[in-house]
């Protein structure tokens, strides 16, 4: 088995089923595992009665993403393995494509794939991402990146001066569609499980791969169709918000240490103060109206304010 493909289902609805039927036109051979973070909402039906290569896990707790990621490649048998959205379909070849760029440099240790919109439009922005720094986040707080998103700080960390049509090293694709060596998993440990319950896991892992030396590509002929968004429309606003700014604050310890972590936690409950009084204006947070929306992002800036000075 050279391939795995690793799937976290979180109440995913009927994506699930066209991520697996992408899988299986692609190659019906592959092994897929799926874990499923105590869903509720019947997605797994169609995967339930798919036998042969696809392998079911269940937690009765959602775990959050990183443990069922690690769920998944320590119980795989591939060689590679593909950690791929539910909300993603595969294009014809693309899995292959991936796999390729990996067996064929020993150098690089992982790719992501090109994601394309329901329109078949690249989503630059969000494939690829340069790592974040102090600045980028300055560029948040001030609102730079909704007023000015061409400003040297956003553009730099969202890449949108690249037209994501040609091979080249990057510092992290999504963790939407990200090819991992094995072994480098088992070296490094897999995803820290402390990012809970998502994001930032992936960025803390490129990282972690290019801080040991391994290249991480990006390949263009590989390309997923992602509708993106399946889990987080399940979340409340401010739960997501607090769980992605904290997350983000726990990567800048890590790997910047306590003074940048400081900085980005001064700057967040900055930015989302701001926000709290423009939404008195106009509600920044769809489906609620002005009080509510000040609400949300009064709240979860003092709780951000609260946090341990490093999270461990």
């Amino acid at each position: 088995m050279t391939v795995s493909v690793a799937i976290v289902n979180w109440n995913s609805g009927p994506l699930l089923e066209r991520a697996l039927r992408s899988l299986s036109a692609d190659d019906p051979n592959r092994e897929v595992i799926i874990v499923d973070n105590a869903s509720v909402d019947g997605s797994l039906d169609f995967a339930s009665r798919c036998t042969g290569s696809v392998t079911i896990l269940w937690n009765s707790d959602n775990m959050g993403f990183a443990a069922a990621c690690n769920q998944a490649w320590r119980r795989s048998r591939g060689e590679l393995t593909l950690f791929l959205n539910p909300d993603a379909e595969a294009r014809p070849g693309s899995v292959e494509r991936l796999a390729q760029a990996l067996r064929s440099d020993s150098s690089v240790w992982a790719a992501g794939g090109r994601l394309l919109s329901p329109d078949g439009k690249p989503q630059i922005g969000f494939n690829v991402r340069s790592f974040p720094t102090v600045g980028c986040v300055l560029a948040e707080t001030l609102l730079l990146d909704e007023i000015l998103p061409g400003n040297r700080w956003t553009r730099a960390y969202r890449m949108t001066d690249w037209d994501h049509a040609s091979l080249r090293d990057v510092d992290q694709p999504a963790g939407a569609c990200l090819m991992v060596r094995r072994d480098v998993l088992e070296t490094l440990g897999g995803f820290d499980e402390r990012y809970r319950p998502a994001w930032f896991e992936d960025v803390d892992l490129c990282r972690r791969i290019r801080n040991a030396g391994g290249r991480i590509i990006f390949v263009p002929g590989a390309d997923f169709l992602h509708y993106g968004g399946s889990s987080l429309a399940r979340l409340k606003r401010q739960e997501f918000l607090e769980a992605f700014y904290k997350n983000r604050i726990r990567y800048f310890a890590m790997h910047h240490g306590r003074r940048a972590a400081s900085h980005v936690r001064t700057l967040t409950t900055l930015g989302l103060r701001l926000r709290a009084f423009l939404s008195l204006v106009h509600p920044g947070v769809g489906g609620q109206g002005r009080l509510s929306s000040a609400r949300i992002f009064r709240e979860t800036a003092r709780r951000i304010a609260a946090m341990p000075e490093v999270l461990s």
